[in-house]
């Protein structure tokens, strides 16, 4: 059941691996399920969450990352991964920038404002470090993910693409 547009908003915090890890987990769980829908040869959510999640947090470590979480009735309903010091490639402009790696706002609590609120923190972390640029991937297959970050005013940069060579 989808919460009424009246009920309390999320409130957006710092990640705290005490209370928040089970709920993660579940979100990227969720977040996993619902990629997979798009790209059915993606692994099931149960079985990588622990490793990816690790690896993530492992990530925000190295870069200077963090991890905000969205709470609706002491539940997380949502997360945001921002890396604030990713070196650039060899290719790429020399200055180091903020990458969001993950951003999920469960089934029930989109269209309520809670991914712009993730994305609101995650750019403010990223300028207190120091970023000068922040940057996102977005399946191709997820239109509604591509009107939000438009909305909040990411640009479409590159274009990847995939052929199965089966």
């Amino acid at each position: 059941m989808r919460p009424s547009k009246d009920m309390e908003p999320a409130v957006v915090r710092e990640y705290a691996a005490t209370t928040d890890a089970s709920g993660l987990r579940a979100c990227f769980v969720e977040l996993q399920e619902f990629e997979r829908g798009i790209d059915p040869a993606l692994p099931e959510g149960v079985g990588v969450a622990d490793v990816y999640l690790e690896r993530m947090l492992d990530r925000c470590a190295t870069w200077d990352g963090t991890v905000f979480v969205a709470l609706a009735r002491e539940r997380v309903v949502g997360f945001v991964c921002v890396w604030a010091r990713v070196p650039p490639e060899p290719d790429e402009p020399p200055a180091p920038y903020a990458f969001v790696s993950d951003l999920i706002v469960v089934e029930a609590f989109r269209s309520r404002g809670v991914g712009r609120a993730l994305l609101a923190e995650a750019e403010r972390c990223a300028r207190r470090r120091g970023a000068m640029t922040l940057k996102l991937d977005v399946m191709a297959g997820n239109p509604a993910a591509l009107r939000l970050y438009e909305h909040v005013g990411f640009t479409r940069r590159r274009i990847e693409m995939t052929k199965a060579l089966r």
